[in-house]
């Protein structure tokens, strides 16, 4: 993802409420099969401490499979009677009761969501639910501990800094503007929607969840003054919603796990106006049409697309308006889509399709590097609003304002590999695959210097693509400025798409490793990574285990000093206005190198 800052003009807060046939306020514990003794699932995936999205994603069980059953009117922007999620998950304990992600409310206008649950199944059997705000990551009395201090915002461990709040935060902040103090140490909006079964599900029983919901989806807004989400595509009239979602505005038009390690397969099923088209992650298998009715007075289609790939829960596409939709097949057997909005001018639409026709030689480029493409479709969606960043939602990348780049494009079919193919574990790990599509860009501009020096087959076109990466490296490195001062590793929210902190100095640190490694062993090494990490998450001690399986030399010295680069790109903050920057680089590059005298680690 490319963020652009679009502040947003709204503080978010929201007060628990509960839905129809509510449960009681406190956490439930009853007893399984065989008397086994069943608990409530976490209510996050975060750790203790955490800062950056500590509420989002929900433990317990694993997902598995997501079918989407969306009936929306574009003209309204409404999810009417009839939408539903099903969501397929495996208990991995004895369940008592489960939650979900679901901002349904937010004080952003008409650009929030405004949604409301109508009811709740588990494996087809009514199940109470309520809402809830969510408690700091191990809270030692459970996710509904009375003390108002542990459901607080913040962008900081502990709340407000030292002598306020001694607790971790329980959400990140949603602010306005540049002050990032805002919403801090104020209750978390009560987007977790806890559901309770009629019977504890036992530990490994595969059940399905439905819930029914209606009204407005919209945008989340986040701790760096951004939004993202269901963006109200209005142009023309009445044009339906464009979807990009990084890091957790899935959530505000649909109830899921909302976290990057959890990636279940899904199923869309989306019934739209007649004259719209509904575009998601995946193939589409098939279009249906059907007469009028009450809900749709022109008629309606029905748009039947397929994931079965996991998808992590940001990449989750799902946008609806007039566009134009073709696809083909390429010659490496991949599907690639291009869509756009229809109402385009046709000098834009056109310039659009040039680029868009650069799909599979982008892919085909990367694969050198990456291995294999990971998917059976690939594609791009030109929508028509100015939603806040582009982003690389799985198999169907998403470029705002009516345009495409080839820049951007190159960052975000990168993208694909990592990211989408192999998620980050962490909202921490945003800079591992940030800073692979920045090297994607750095290896875009590397190949269009050997182009220009005489092709991949010259000796000249060779030596110009080094020069273009070591230019690139040596230019980053001898920086000043924000690029060192915060450790990639360790964000907050309001920093968490920062430029030089999340793309540019891990991206620069990537160049350093194909030059340590050697450029054949490096790119054996991302290919290793996505065939034992493909289609699930990597934590940054597995990122680097494996990026050291390749090192030329294998002595403890080597292995050691490896680990001081990584401590020193990837999780150190170093002062601004100095010299100081990470001490350790490449062969041939700016700075330190990483061998001494006659090859050895120093």
């Amino acid at each position: 993802m490319l963020r652009s800052l679009a502040l947003s003009s709204a503080v978010v807060l929201v007060v628990s409420s509960f839905g129809a046939a509510t449960a009681g306020p406190g956490s439930t514990a009853g007893r399984g099969p065989a008397g086994v003794a069943c608990r409530p699932g976490a209510r996050t995936l975060s750790h203790h401490g955490d800062h950056v999205y500590p509420d989002m994603g929900n433990g317990g069980y694993r997902s598995l499979h997501t079918e989407v059953h969306l009936v929306y009117d574009a003209r309204s922007n409404r999810f009417l009677r009839g939408n539903h999620v099903v969501l397929t998950d495996r208990a991995t304990q004895c369940l008592s009761e489960l939650s979900l992600d679901f901002e349904r409310t937010s004080v952003l206008g008409r650009r929030g969501p405004d949604l409301t649950v109508r009811s709740v199944r588990v494996d087809g059997r009514p199940a109470s639910f309520r809402f809830a705000r969510p408690a700091y990551p191990g809270d030692p009395n459970g996710p509904d501990d009375p003390d108002p201090l542990a459901h607080q915002a913040s962008q900081v461990t502990p709340v407000g800094g030292p002598g306020h709040n001694p607790l971790p935060p329980a959400c990140s902040p949603q602010v306005t503007g540049t002050d990032v103090n805002a919403q801090d140490g104020q209750p978390c909006p009560a987007s977790k929607l806890v559901i309770t079964p009629l019977q504890p599900l036992r530990k490994g029983h595969v059940f399905q969840v439905e819930v029914a919901y209606t009204g407005r989806p919209g945008v989340h807004l986040d701790g760096d003054g951004t939004t993202e989400g269901w963006f109200r595509s209005d142009h023309p009239k009445g044009d339906g919603g464009f979807v990009t979602t990084e890091p957790v505005g899935t959530e505000d038009w649909m109830p899921l796990n909302n976290h990057p390690s959890a990636k279940p397969t899904y199923d869309f099923h989306e019934t739209v106006n007649r004259s719209r088209t509904a575009i998601a992650n995946g193939r589409l298998l098939s279009v249906r049409t059907h007469p009028h009715d009450r809900r749709f007075p022109h008629g309606s289609r029905t748009f039947h697309w397929r994931s079965g790939a996991p998808v992590a829960s940001y990449l989750v596409e799902s946008s609806v308006g007039h566009f134009d939709l073709r696809s083909h097949r390429g010659s490496d057997g991949v599907r690639y889509y291009e869509a756009q909005g229809s109402s385009l001018s046709p000098d834009r639409k056109r310039t659009n399709l040039k680029v868009m026709g650069r799909q599979q030689d982008i892919t085909d480029f990367q694969s050198r590097f990456n291995g294999p493409f990971p998917f059976r479709t690939d594609g791009v969606l030109v929508g028509v609003p100015s939603a806040s960043f582009e982003e690389e939602m799985q198999t169907m990348i998403t470029f705002a304002g009516g345009r495409i780049d080839l820049d951007t494009f190159n960052h975000e079919n990168m993208h694909q590999w990592w990211g989408d193919n192999v998620s980050e574990g962490s909202f921490d790990l945003t800079f591992f695959k940030e800073g692979m599509a920045t090297l994607g860009e750095y290896l875009f501009h590397a190949r269009r210097a050997r182009a220009a020096a005489g092709g991949r087959h010259t000796a000249a076109g060779r030596s110009a693509f080094q020069r273009s990466l070591t230019r690139e490296f040596d230019r980053n490195y001898r920086s000043n400025g924000s690029i060192w001062a915060f450790a990639p590793s360790d964000p907050t929210p309001a920093r968490l798409f920062s430029g030089s902190t999340t793309y540019t100095r891990p991206g620069t640190a990537y160049v350093a490793l194909r030059q340590i490694l050697g450029h054949g062993r490096f790119a054996r090494a991302l290919r290793r990574i996505q065939r034992d990490y493909g289609g699930s998450s990597i934590s940054e001690p597995q990122l680097e285990a494996e990026l050291a399986r390749f090192l030329p030399r294998h002595t403890h010295a080597c292995r050691q000093r490896l680990g001081d680069f990584f401590t020193q790109w990837f999780d150190t903050a170093y002062p601004t206005g100095g010299r100081d920057r990470p001490r350790i680089t490449g062969p041939g590059l700016a700075g330190p190198g990483f061998y001494g005298p006659a090859g050895s680690c120093h």
